[in-house]
């Protein structure tokens, strides 16, 4: 795609969209009169429409602001799911502004069923609209190219089996693999446009400058973050003087937070006992009668600060399961499963026993998903910075879960943890639980089969060999803070 500060066709479409929104905001106003007034629900007078049009200067400057402040207009590389959280964002912004201007400028005649009913309508028709946009603008932008760079080939071939299904989502057409070296390359390739992937293998100083590039020929660049640019993420920025600085915060809870997230939690677990007793009480006779063992399966996992605590889980798979395998994260076509457990998985009812672990503080309900010792142990020592995600609880279900899958990478995971700890808020954890239920219902839980998790993930460490591994890490590193030691 190329960018011009001329007057282009995507200019004009940008133009026809924000013209559009301001006429559908205020149409939404006059519509609900009519609807109103129509069905007797509220009586409607010349002073109500009087007021409106007093108010048609503020609303649409507003309407302007306000899809322009919440990227209405940027459909470039959008998703329909932010269409709907901008369009709600928007319409609750937009009421509120009116109802302060009605006010402000005495303009009192102006209905409030008219701003609630309103607010429907306007949401319907800006997400039709912008739905109908993102659309065109499929049609109006052309394919462009994406190069991939890794620290080796390997890790780009990687990467790109893993990109690849989601490419035309995005209008993307891939060109190239290439190594971060080869800088003539990757300039070539950037002179001509192309969007640019970088790989998580890719050296710091080489990541910088390749940004530095796209940067000054307009381009697009993604970057897998690693633990130092998350957290980086929405950092505060403080003055020292002329001295512009990023103050990186702890990577843990506030207390107001944690008090807020305890009550939830003690909540929100109270009542899904409450609701799911009924199957808790069908599924514990399923098990019991179609396989030898207890209903309830306990395993020792990690919390908050690597505390050992008793996962409650309903049994979904044989009994002595690991008994040849070790512990091995499942996957597609798991042999270890029954059949009943993959209808509890696949429902995630297997997982209801862990709000008694909510209710007893091991968990929240929102969190990294909790991990067995023996893989905390290998990740450790093979994932920088694995150990920051135990700042918080463990939770039932979390960012990671929602946005990927049951065998996603523990790399991949450990990312989304990490944002979600450098970013949380009560509204990220209720967004999260929404879409937990989305999630139940995908119909493909693992992206892995369980043979290929068994070679890459199955502990290939003794517990002595990974110790010794990780106090030689922790050795090399007072090394680095203190050279004179050596």
């Amino acid at each position: 795609m190329h960018f011009s500060h001329r007057f282009s066709p995507a200019h004009a479409f940008k133009f026809l969209f924000f013209l559009v929104v301001i006429l559908l905001v205020n149409l939404s106003y006059v519509w609900t009169f009519y609807i109103l007034s129509a069905t007797n629900i509220t009586p409607i007078s010349g002073e109500n429409f009087k007021a409106y049009y007093t108010l048609i200067p503020v609303i649409s400057l507003s309407s302007l602001i306000l899809s322009d402040t919440l990227n209405l207009s940027r459909f470039f590389r959008k998703k329909p799911g932010e269409i709907l959280s901008q369009s709600l964002w928007f319409v609750l912004l937009q009421a509120m502004i009116t109802t302060t201007a009605k006010d402000m400028l005495l303009q009192r005649a102006f209905p409030r069923s008219v701003l609630i009913f309103s607010t429907i309508i306007m949401f319907a028709m800006l997400s039709l609209w912008s739905g109908l946009c993102l659309h065109m603008s499929h049609k109006l932008y052309e394919k462009n190219r994406l190069i991939i760079i890794g620290g080796s080939l390997t890790t780009a071939k990687l990467i790109r089996e893993k990109i690849m299904p989601l490419l035309h989502h995005y209008d993307l057409e891939l060109t190239d693999l290439l190594i971060y070296s080869d800088r003539a390359g990757i300039r070539s390739a950037i002179m001509e446009q192309s969007e640019v992937f970088i790989c998580p293998d890719v050296p710091d100083d080489s990541k910088s400058d390749i940004i530095m590039q796209c940067a000054r020929k307009n381009t697009v660049a993604y970057m897998v973050p690693q633990f130092y640019e998350i957290s980086l993420f929405q950092s505060r920025i403080i003055n020292f003087d002329d001295l512009m600085v990023f103050l990186v915060d702890r990577l843990a809870l506030k207390f107001e937070q944690r008090v807020l997230k305890r009550l939830m939690d003690i909540l929100i677990s109270l009542i899904a006992l409450v609701i799911a007793s009924p199957f808790l009480l069908i599924s514990a006779i399923l098990i019991k009668c179609t396989s030898k063992g207890g209903v309830i399966y306990r395993q020792e996992r990690l919390t908050i600060d690597k505390k050992p605590y008793y996962i409650y889980k309903l049994r979904t798979m044989y009994n002595d399961a690991e008994k040849q395998t070790g512990p091995v994260i499942s996957g597609a076509h798991d042999p270890r499963v029954t059949p009943v457990g993959r209808f509890l998985r696949r429902s995630k009812l297997d997982e209801v026993p862990q709000f008694i672990n909510v209710l007893k503080g091991e968990m929240s309900i929102v969190g990294p998903r909790s991990e067995r010792p023996d893989f905390v142990e290998k990740f450790e020592v093979e994932i920088p910075g694995y150990d920051q995600r135990f700042a918080v609880k463990a939770g039932i279900t979390g960012l990671a879960q929602v946005v990927g899958s049951y065998d996603t990478t523990p790399q991949d995971k450990l990312r989304y943890d990490l944002l979600y700890i450098k970013n949380y808020s009560v509204l990220r954890d209720v967004s999260i639980i929404l879409h937990t239920f989305r999630v139940i219902f995908t119909p493909k839980l693992y992206k892995r089969t369980f043979s290929e998790n068994m070679e890459q993930y199955a502990p290939s460490l003794t517990r002595e060999e990974v110790r010794e591994r990780k106090r030689n890490r922790k050795k090399k590193s007072r090394q680095q803070e203190d050279p004179d030691n050596i």
